[in-house]
């Protein structure tokens, strides 16, 4: 979408034209082959719901022909989300291609770990606190205007900047526009305009769908959308590539970045996840004190884990000693993929009703354990008592 004198100018197509798009159906099948497809025209000829509509229907107000209401409808598809995903402006993308989406975009952190390594600010996690997230990041549905509040934005004296941080939330895939809706009256009436519903993409599909992208480098994800790109735009160049589906932050770029030479630290403990559904982890120490186990990235030889047993447990069962890392592996299946192994000794079992989510989250702020990640040092002093 263009402006010229000031004046919105819409990049349709007419509607006699037989690639033209009249149903949000026939737009569902489109966003399916190509992957993801952003609202409005971009420097990808092409590539966008606006280029591939008709002018005379836009803003019409009715559902079967108008592709601003067609956002709504979609929305709520199962195999499709929308969000602010295309240089901070709106469009969609399918369920297909999302997991090697967010595995670029979110560089390998689920947000919590991002947070942790201080590369989310602290404004964020307030909006990423807010939505009440569990140990599996599926947490509230809820109108962006109450989300406003209720992380603090809201007021006159509130925290800055909601609508920015929001779009980059979801420029890095952390939420999504999981529905739209209007406010309610006293009375229960709907009224007014309709107001995007955020949720996480875990909310929309479960944590493990969106994770089997976390199997390989994010910069071997950013290759596949490079390549995915060619195959539906043959003349497009890489640059426009990056322009429209890049993303600009300090952890997540397509190119490696120069390698610098890193202090030397001392020993550093970790929380670290063990799922029972994919490894008996509850009868691992019965007949050894020692195993291996896979190797979590930055953590070294020394170092101290505490293994965080997932559901239905969903607590701190182990401490652990690091006694070395490194150690080749090559397995993969439709769960898991491990490529290095480290091996660990136990030095403390724990209660399973001493550590639990409920317990970290609500005495130390531990809101998942979905990666490894630092702990608190209250925690930490409670862990060796």
């Amino acid at each position: 979408m263009e402006t010229i004198d000031g004046k919105w100018i819409m990049n349709g197509c007419a509607d006699s034209d037989p690639e033209c798009i009249k149903t949000a159906d026939e737009l569902a099948d489109l966003i399916k082959n190509v992957g993801f497809l952003p609202l409005f025209s971009n420097e990808i000829r092409g590539f966008s719901v606006e280029e591939r509509t008709s002018v005379t229907s836009w803003w019409t107000g009715d559902p079967d022909i108008d592709p601003w209401e067609w956002r709504i409808i979609l929305s709520r598809h199962p195999e499709i989300v929308y969000g602010k995903f295309f240089d901070k402006k709106a469009g969609f993308v399918h369920k297909d291609v999302f997991p090697y989406f967010a595995n670029y975009r979110r560089n390998g952190y689920d947000f919590d770990a991002l947070y942790e390594d201080g590369l989310a600010s602290f404004r964020a996690n307030k909006i990423m606190t807010a939505m009440e997230l569990d140990e599996e990041a599926v947490g509230t549905e809820i109108l962006s205007n109450e989300l406003k509040d209720k992380a603090g934005f809201g007021k006159k004296d509130g925290e800055k900047n909601f609508s920015g941080i929001l779009t980059d939330l979801q420029m890095q895939t952390y939420l999504i526009a999981y529905d739209f809706r209007q406010r309610k009256n006293k009375k229960g009436e709907e009224y007014g305009w309709h107001i995007a519903c955020m949720a996480t993409p875990e909310t929309k599909w479960g944590y493990d769908y969106i994770a089997t992208g976390y199997k390989e480098d994010p910069e071997a994800s950013w290759q596949r959308i490079v390549d995915h790109m060619h195959q539906h735009f043959l003349e497009v160049e890489d640059d426009m590539i990056w322009k429209v589906l890049g993303i600009s932050y300090n952890h997540a770029a397509p190119k490696p970045a120069k390698v610098k030479k890193k202090a030397v630290r001392g020993p550093k403990t970790w929380i670290i996840p063990a799922n029972p559904k994919y490894y008996d982890i509850i009868h691992a120490f019965d007949h050894t004190d020692v195993i291996n186990w896979k190797q979590g990235a930055g953590i070294k030889e020394g170092d101290t884990v505490f293994l965080y047993v997932a559901a239905p447990f969903s607590a701190i069962f182990y401490q652990c000693e690091v006694l070395e890392t490194d150690i080749p592996y090559e397995f993969a299946d439709e769960n898991l993929t491990i490529k290095t192994l480290m091996k660990i000794r136990l030095l403390r079992r724990y209660d399973p009703e001493k550590f639990t989510f409920e317990v970290l989250k609500k005495e130390y702020s531990i809101f998942a354990v979905r990666g490894p990640r630092g702990i608190p040092d209250a925690l930490k002093e409670a862990l060796d008592k």
